[in-house]
Parts: structure tokens; C-alpha cells; sequence
């Protein structure tokens, strides 16, 4: 009988993504029974004591890690990201208002489509192949908002705050709390919980109060004011994903706040690109200015090649780095859990896959 142990496991995938093995026991714990009164997460009351504490906590700590002034809202929702492309025009901006646009791939384009389907007057900023426009803040004079991806998962392809004449709004799902940034040019930010922030089935907001309108023509639990108003409790929450969230937010704080994060991500990316760039068998098309730390994606020379990879990747225990469907190829999500000993591993793997493909 053998002793040796298992291949370690990391999960590669780009959401929903690897956890904190701290944040998973405590989880997998609460779900037995979670204290004070011994019942599981799962049948906790979302108006409970209890529940008022973690929510209470969540919030804490997610505005601990930003700064956040008091004049943001935070908001924990049910539902994704993909969601807010639809609502967030009717919570923020009047029917006439002209919105802003920035085009930098799949994702991006979703949000232009929603924006559209609704009638709204929509200017739209493209992108050159492989980059990501240089705005200008008079490119955006008349317009009340500018929405933007900050990284957009299926290309890998990752974009700073742009300059803008007008409130910035921007669906950060995939690179939220991997490190500090500047809250003021934002009326909104919206992430989905299952990158870095925990599991799937919620939506963090953080939102300029003064913003936010009363009367958007939406139903109370769609309405950003409303949830604000009733604690996101106009209904019963998605409990379990907030506590997680919770959870999560704790262990960012314990592992020294964002600016650690964003030494980890550098540290990771670095590594990984710079071995896809040494090697004459992988390739990564984009500007090396706008190339992602939380999604490496990077292309073989032929797509059986790659099915190759992502199989005996797979069985190696390096999961999910089969690329979206809609382009193919390769990518490595390298989330904040994400610990370097997964990146070293895959390198290695590349090196083996290089002398036998």
C-alpha cells in the first residue's frame, strides 16, 4: 500500500474560483452547526441576531480594506454581475441622460447590449485589438455616466480607471479587492461574489448614496435605493454566499488588506507571464500593458494541442484553465486564494507539456 501523497489540487478556474482552505473549513463547520445555538448556516434566519452580525461584520471589513468614505453605500444582493447591466442605468441615470461606454471585449459588450435593449442613449469607446482605449476626460463632456470592465475575464485583458468628465460606474467581478484603488471617481462599483470575494449567488455593490434614485421605476427589490433602505432585505437574502462572503473579507483583513493582495497578484502574473514569454510553444496576444493578473490567458499553436494541455493539466490536478468557450484556448485565474505554490506548479507543468508537445 502506498504512502506517498496526493498530487496537490489547484483550481484554475475563473469563478466559480478557488477559496481560502481557512475560509472553506469554517464554511464547510458552519454548515454542521454554527454558533451561537447550534443551528447550520443554512437554516439561519436572515433577521436574526445572528445574521445582523455577520452582515453587520461584512460590511465592516469591506470598508476597512477600501477606506470607504461614509458617503458610500455598500450593498450585498442576490444574483451576479451580469444582473446590474440592467439595472444600474435605471438606478442612476434619468431616461434622457446619455450613457457612456467602454468596449473592451465580451463582457463590455453585454453591458452596451443591456443598455441598448432599454432604449438608453448609449456612446460607445472601442477598444484597439489587444489594448484598451486612451480616453481623454473631453472625450466624455455630456455624458452623466461612463461604465467600464476593469478586467475582462476572456482575453485576460485588464483596464484602469479612464479619465472622465462624468461619474465612472464599473463592473469589477474579476479584479475586486486583488488591490487598492481610488473609490472617489465612482458613482458604482458591482462585483460578483465568485471570484474573490467568495461564492456564487451575490452581488457586492459600493455606491455614492446621493446617487442612488428613489424613484427609478423599478420594483422595491430591484431598486438600489430601496434595498438600502431595508438592510438588502426587502427579501430573504442569499444567506449562506453572504456568510461566505463574510468570511472571505475577514481572511483578505487577516492576510494584511489589499496592498498584500496586490503583492501576491503581481508576484503571480509576473511569474506566469514570463514563462508563456521564454517559451517558443505559448503565446499571450496581448499589449503587455493591459494584460491581467487574475486572468493569464495564453494560446498553443493549434487548438487539438491545447485540448491536450487542459486534459493532462486536469489530471495532473491543475484545474479549469480550459479558456471561455466563445474564444478557446488557455486561462489561468489567479484569484487572491490563489497561492504561489499554484503557479509553480503549472509552470512545471508547462516545461514537461513543452518537451513532449
Amino acid at each position: 500500500m502506498s504512502t506517498s501523497a496526493a498530487p496537490a489540487r489547484f483550481n484554475f478556474a475563473p469563478g466559480p474560483a478557488q477559496l481560502p482552505p481557512e475560509v472553506v473549513a469554517q464554511a464547510a463547520a458552519a454548515v454542521r452547526a454554527h454558533p451561537p445555538r447550534g443551528r447550520s448556516i443554512l437554516e439561519l434566519s436572515h433577521r436574526s441576531a445572528t445574521f445582523d452580525a455577520i452582515a453587520a461584520g461584512a460590511e465592516a471589513d469591506l470598508r476597512a480594506l477600501l477606506g470607504l468614505p461614509a458617503d458610500y453605500a455598500v450593498l450585498f444582493l442576490n444574483g451576479g454581475a451580469r444582473l446590474h447591466y440592467a439595472l444600474w442605468p435605471p438606478n442612476l441615470a434619468a431616461a434622457g441622460d446619455r450613457l457612456g461606454f467602454v468596449d473592451t471585449g465580451h463582457w463590455s459588450r453585454l453591458a452596451i447590449a443591456a443598455a441598448r435593449r432599454a432604449g438608453r442613449d448609449a456612446r460607445v469607446f472601442a477598444a484597439p485589438p489587444g489594448d484598451y482605449p486612451e480616453l481623454a476626460a473631453a472625450d466624455t463632456e455630456g455624458l452623466a455616466y461612463l461604465h467600464y470592465v476593469s478586467n475582462e475575464t476572456l482575453a485576460g485583458l485588464a483596464m484602469p480607471a479612464p479619465a472622465a468628465a462624468c461619474p465612472l460606474v464599473c463592473d469589477r467581478s474579476s479584479d475586486f479587492l486583488s488591490a487598492p484603488f481610488d473609490v472617489r471617481p465612482y458613482a458604482l462599483c458591482y462585483a460578483g461574489a465568485q471570484k474573490n470575494l467568495g461564492t456564487a449567488g451575490l452581488s457586492v455593490l459600493v455606491a455614492r448614496r446621493d446617487l442612488l434614485r428613489a424613484e427609478a421605476g423599478l420594483p422595491p427589490e430591484l431598486s438600489y435605493a430601496a434595498q438600502l433602505a431595508a438592510g438588502c432585505r426587502l427579501h430573504t437574502p442569499p444567506v449562506y454566499p453572504w456568510f461566505v462572503c463574510a468570511l472571505t473579507l475577514r481572511w483578505l483583513r487577516a492576510q494584511g488588506g489589499l496592498p498584500e493582495m496586490e503583492r501576491r497578484a503581481r508576484a503571480r502574473a509576473e511569474a506566469l507571464y514570463a514563462a508563456i514569454d521564454a517559451s517558443p510553444l505559448y503565446r499571450n496576444e496581448l499589449a503587455p500593458r493591459a494584460r491581467s493578473r487574475m486572468n493569464v490567458c495564453f494560446r498553443l499553436p493549434d487548438p487539438a494541442r491545447e485540448a491536450r494541455f487542459a486534459a493532462a493539466a486536469e489530471a495532473a490536478g491543475l484545474l479549469g484553465l480550459r479558456g471561455h468557450p466563445a474564444v478557446g484556448g488557455l486561462r489561468a485565474s489567479l484569484y487572491n486564494a490563489m497561492p504561489e505554490a499554484g503557479v509553480d506548479a503549472l509552470r512545471e507543468f508547462m516545461r514537461d507539456f513543452e518537451r513532449t508537445a
